[in-house]
């Protein structure tokens, strides 16, 4: 598991993380989500040993991140944004390097089974530089997985790919993710509610907010509603109709009202509608989206 307790990290005067507090289960993927600039990345490299933090802990299956033997690097796999990868070797001859690094044993076995729970079977004796970007992705998720550890870290591992590879990548993180501690940043918020068990939300080095994208999408207190014309009242209008709310169109005409009121706006718009001689083609209450309740946490 994954347990930060109280984390802060200063660069010179700015904070960049501010008394940060998480905690990722065996068997959970949690999506790390926040704005650019709110410290995603610092609390990655701070996970993985790349910088230390100015106060707080860090524990990777109980060991300290922050203590001086490092017995919490054999536990931890990390697939770092900018996937380093030796392009000149073999498939193959990358991940057993990687297996000798981490001292097993038995290296040529688990290269074998790596490559099986990652689709690499067929591109083993392949060079790394002519296989695609979701190959590439594969190798460095293998070369995370090697020593089957307890705890992954994944930066932006779908970043760039085409929409079958993410699939495809989406359903070996999945797979692993049964019976680790995954903590998986991105900024596609399709992917967290797709792959994602839990999501935390950070903004400005702080947490806002942490749960599963059910609990979080369902506490919001904003309902929101599309509604369509044939003609179109003007903003005003609907704002008139809608005392309160926030207004406005998307990119097929239709507009989009965001109300913290509990009243059902449906019913007023149709009346509304009706009174001034517009005609609905469009009128439903939108279920909660991950990306809306995102924007209402960050902006």
């Amino acid at each position: 598991m994954i347990r930060i307790q109280s984390l802060c990290k200063h660069f010179g005067n700015r904070q960049v993380l501010d008394n940060l507090s998480l905690e990722v289960a065996n068997g959970q993927i949690m999506g790390l989500l926040g704005p650019n600039g709110a410290g995603k990345s610092t609390t990655m490299r701070i996970l993985t040993g790349a910088i230390a933090p100015t106060s707080g802990e860090v524990y990777v299956n109980g060991l300290s991140v922050t203590g001086d033997d490092g017995a919490w690097r054999a536990k931890l796999g990390y697939l770092p944004e900018q996937n380093p990868l030796y392009a000149e070797l073999y498939t193959y001859e990358y991940l057993y390097h990687v297996a000798h690094l981490y001292g097993l044993k038995d290296a040529k076995k688990r290269v074998l089974e790596v490559s099986e729970l990652t689709g690499l079977t067929e591109m083993r004796n392949r060079r790394i530089k002519i296989l695609s970007k979701g190959y590439k992705q594969r190798v460095g998720l293998a070369a995370a997985l090697i020593a089957d550890p307890e705890t992954l870290i994944l930066d932006e591992a779908t970043n760039g790919l085409d929409p079958n590879q993410i699939v495809e990548i989406r359903n070996v993180i999945k797979e692993v993710g049964k019976q680790k501690a995954v903590l998986f940043s991105t900024h596609i918020m399709q992917e967290v509610e797709a792959l994602c068990d839990s999501v935390a939300i950070i903004r400005e080095g702080k947490l806002v907010a942490v749960g599963s994208t059910q609990e979080l999408m369902a506490s919001r207190d904003r309902r929101s509603y599309v509604v369509g014309f044939v003609s179109s009242p003007t903003p005003e209008e609907l704002h008139q109709w809608c005392v309160g709310a926030t207004i406005s169109q998307e990119a097929n005409g239709d507009w989009l009202i965001r109300t913290s009121s509990n009243e059902d706006l449906r019913p007023v718009l149709f009346h509304q509608a009706s009174a001034h001689g517009y005609t609905l083609h469009t009128l439903y209450q939108r279920a909660s989206h991950l990306e809306e309740v995102f924007r209402t946490l960050t902006l």
